[in-house]
């Protein structure tokens, strides 16, 4: 059996209780989800921040420490790897909450991806993403083709 491709962007403070719910609660609804770590480049495999000062700053510090081709990278890479996953159809969307909402958003711009949901997508009003807070993201909106 076969099923679509999901990415799930996680907040600032990646995979959190929260968000491995997310994950599992989608998987349950037929769905093979990728959960990517989007602070790869700052921390080790596996870090979880905390949900306190430090966390929040050090994850506010990393959202802006990281180039937008970086994070573009990230999702051409996990949406590869989902399109040819054995048990993936193909079909392929994007979720995410906060920073990932953003960056699910972003990944809605790759023609593969047929529908996204971007919840409360943090700095897409100020396109204040990335290294030098210059993300393009609403510059960009018409290269979004899914639902």
């Amino acid at each position: 059996m076969r099923w679509p491709g999901l990415v799930l962007y996680s907040e600032i403070y990646q995979e959190t209780p929260p968000i491995r719910r997310s994950a599992l609660r989608f998987a349950s609804e037929g769905f093979i989800v990728a959960v990517p770590e989007v602070f790869h480049e700052h921390e080790p495999p596996g870090t979880v921040l905390a949900y306190d000062k430090d966390g929040t700053d050090k994850g506010n510090r990393y959202k802006y420490d990281t180039t937008v081709a970086s994070f573009d990278a990230d999702a051409e890479a996990v949406l590869a790897h989902l399109a040819t996953h054995p048990s993936c159809t193909g079909r392929l969307g994007a979720v995410g909450f906060c920073l990932g909402g953003h960056l699910a958003f972003r990944a809605a711009m790759n023609a593969r991806v047929l529908t996204a949901a971007c919840f409360y997508a943090t700095d897409i009003h100020t396109d204040s993403l990335g290294r030098g807070k210059k993300s393009d993201s609403l510059a960009r909106i018409k290269d979004i083709r899914g639902e």
